[in-house]
């Protein structure tokens, strides 16, 4: 699984930075009005986000990861031939976004096995995607999309080729008790409690502005200090459990985030702590639901809508001042605690 969770991240890269490059290169130029803009835009993060709620079940239903993660590998490449439809090319790249990120990511929670290294490592290279995509899709345009749709396409024959070697044999427990079989308690207090934790740190992303974050070398930085705490986040769990993993993480970002305004490398170390309760939440999550990592997975990415909402909505965005941003780490950090009860979770 070590080789397929490096394969899996790398295409995770692939495909924000495919699917956001879309937008930006084909669809924003289509769409100078702030207000179409803005509506394809809600389109395509409810496809991206909001959509695998309902597409993580169905991949549950179906337990065949390769063949939803390969489908949105192929709409999304398929969203280059649809250039002269906005509507199209929105609603083939959100949804292919959606499907892969729903097909791939249960495949990674489901061989796992309690750690939750692999869901961080799996989840950090999107945020490259996303900031390289938008960088790129205002300056490189051809054949640069050329490029990006055969390598989608490329990553869906992959996924389909491992479909065909799997077969349809299915693991003896998977087989005995069935993804959906089992009932399971789906919206429990400690549930809702990590959604909310999920929504918190969604629209602490949206909101957390600097004024020296203003050139590309500082941005890729920024960038690569949120990938860094996704994945050290699931590392340091694993080392030294949850509950210290917590603390660490958002009670470090409340201090640090405090002198993040004048000194750009408080800024860059208050991110990387913030971002370390990713793979927490979902690996928490995922342990709660246990025949229904799919819908785990997106119902996640459902909380990260909704944090991302009144940005969207909000003409020029959303912003908060440090002492904001430090209420919001201490009570993601009460919230997170309070989920994961008092038994510290290995």
């Amino acid at each position: 699984m070590k080789k397929r969770l490096a394969v899996f991240t790398v295409m995770h890269f692939a495909v924000d930075f495919a699917t956001i490059f879309r937008m930006i290169a084909t669809v924003l130029p289509q769409a100078p009005g702030g207000n179409d803009w803005l509506v394809l835009m809600i389109v395509y993060n409810f496809c991206a986000f909001a959509l695998p709620a309902f597409l993580g079940l169905l991949s549950d239903v179906l337990d065949s990861d390769f063949l939803v993660a390969g489908t949105g590998c192929l709409l999304a490449g398929l969203s280059r031939f649809a250039w002269s439809a906005p509507l199209a090319v929105t609603l083939l790249a959100g949804v292919g976004n959606g499907l892969f990120h729903v097909g791939a990511g249960r495949r990674v929670l489901t061989f796992a096995e309690g750690r939750y290294a692999d869901s961080g490592i799996f989840i950090c290279s999107g945020a490259f995607g996303v900031f390289l995509g938008t960088s790129f899709g205002r300056t490189m345009v051809m054949p640069f999309d050329w490029i990006l749709t055969a390598a989608m396409f490329a990553a869906a024959a992959v996924l389909f080729a491992f479909r065909i070697k799997e077969g349809r044999t299915v693991r003896k427990e998977e087989q005995a008790e069935g993804p959906v079989q089992n009932r399971v308690k789906l919206f429990t207090l400690p549930v809702f409690l990590l959604l909310a934790v999920v929504v918190l740190r969604s629209y602490y992303g949206t909101a957390v502005k600097y004024s020296w974050n203003n050139t590309f070398a500082m941005g890729l930085f920024f960038t690569v200090c949120i990938a860094a705490g996704k994945a050290l986040g699931g590392i340091a769990a694993d080392k030294i459990g949850v509950r210290a993993a917590s603390v660490i993480s958002l009670g470090g970002a409340a201090v640090t985030v405090l002198f993040s305004a004048r000194i750009p490398a408080f800024g860059f170390l208050s991110i990387l702590l913030f971002n370390m309760t990713m793979p927490l939440t979902l690996a928490l999550l995922t342990a709660k639901w246990k025949n229904l990592p799919g819908f785990a997975f997106g119902i996640l990415m459902l909380a990260l809508f909704i944090g991302i909402i009144p940005a969207l909505l909000v003409t020029g965005g959303v912003s908060l001042p440090v002492y904001g941003l430090c209420i919001l780490s201490l009570v993601s950090l009460g919230l997170l605690l309070a989920a994961e009860g008092k038994r510290d979770v290995q």
